[in-house]
């Protein structure tokens, strides 16, 4: 089985990648940013994925990521479509979804509700309550007012939604380290689940202080480009105990592939990695095959807020009763793209 051709469909602010092979299988990949992306991929991915035999994914991941060599250049969201395509096809052609065949620890996971940026205390709490309502356990805020309507959108949320919804905060590194203590003090008297990148990524040693200095856990990484390799990369945070919790996904990390690495990293050390959302609904799906492959993560984020959640899918991630999300059990992503959808935003095809 060889890798025949790889079409690269356009749209606006997305890429869809379809691997083929001489056997008549085929996956897909979505990567974000449109063209530039795409033109990219065409250029250095292209050229090299041809005639590879799709198994060999640690093969054609490494060429992907050596930077020395022909990889170097390419934006850090393109390999992870690449990634996801080759590992549907894998799934595909032994008849297996990808939760299943790359370990089956289970087959559900509760999802947690997260939002966009919000500033507004009142907009926040309402979202938090209808997520609630919708069967949803827990709830993130990403709170974008500053310091002062941080902290109360965090109080009235904890509020509003009573004491046994549990709820986490993500500010997107807008603090300072003072700040970032304080509000940290703030969200364990609030009963926090957890503290999530309060500062930039590459401030490891704040992170060092910072986890030392609270009980409530310190998730980070989701923004450091490296991954499992690379300045500000996870091994350094964990080595440092600068988090309690790893965040990666197969957008940003390297995909399946790399998304894989971090786990088995992150099990060394016993420390969880929680998934953030790709924000691209099939990548959301290898996400949540990933996840429920592996041990060692607690919840898929469910990206309800965002626009375009399903986006290009006949059957997009649903949560059911219980407050659960259950990965495809057809073959490899095990999901179909709505091709008339996608067709009616394609910009161009290269």
């Amino acid at each position: 089985m060889k890798i025949s051709s790889m079409d690269l469909t356009v749209l606006e602010h997305l890429v869809v990648v379809t691997l083929k092979t001489d056997d008549g299988l085929a996956g897909h990949g979505y990567a974000q940013k449109g063209r530039s992306v795409a033109e990219a991929l065409a250029e250095v991915v292209r050229p090299q994925v041809i005639g590879e035999d799709p198994r060999h994914y640690e093969r054609i991941w490494s060429k992907m990521l050596d930077r020395d060599r022909w990889g170097g250049g390419l934006p850090f969201n393109a390999y992870g479509a690449v990634d996801v395509a080759l590992w549907d096809i894998i799934g595909r052609s032994v008849g297996l979804p990808l939760f299943r065949l790359l370990g089956g620890y289970r087959d559900r996971v509760k999802a947690y509700y997260t939002t966009g940026g919000i500033s507004d205390p009142e907009v926040q709490a309402r979202h938090a309550l209808e997520a609630r309502q919708a069967g949803f356990t827990a709830y993130k805020l990403h709170p974008k007012g500053g310091y002062d309507l941080d902290l109360a959108s965090c109080k009235l949320v904890r509020q509003t939604v009573g004491a046994e919804m549990r709820i986490m905060s993500d500010p997107v590194a807008a603090y300072n380290h003072a700040e970032a203590l304080r509000m940290g003090r703030e969200l364990e008297r609030l009963d926090y689940y957890w503290y999530e990148e309060p500062l930039m990524d590459p401030d490891i040693e704040g992170y060092v202080e910072l986890s030392r200095a609270l009980d409530i856990p310190v998730a980070g990484t989701e923004w450091a480009h490296g991954g499992v390799w690379g300045l500000y990369s996870t091994p350094q945070y964990l080595v440092r105990k600068a988090v309690d919790i790893v965040r990666s996904d197969v957008s940003w990390k390297g995909g399946i592939t790399g998304l894989l690495k971090t786990f088995h990293l992150c099990e060394a050390f016993n420390v969880n990695c929680e998934v953030h959302t790709a924000m691209l609904s099939l990548m959301d799906v290898a996400n949540l095959h990933v996840i429920c492959a592996k041990r060692n993560c607690e919840y898929f984020e469910y990206a309800g807020s965002f626009e375009g959640i399903g986006f290009g899918l006949k059957t997009p991630i649903r949560l059911d009763a219980e407050g659960y999300v259950h990965p495809p059990d057809a073959p490899g992503l095990g999901v179909e793209l709505d091709w008339d959808v996608l067709e009616d935003h394609t910009v161009c095809k290269l």
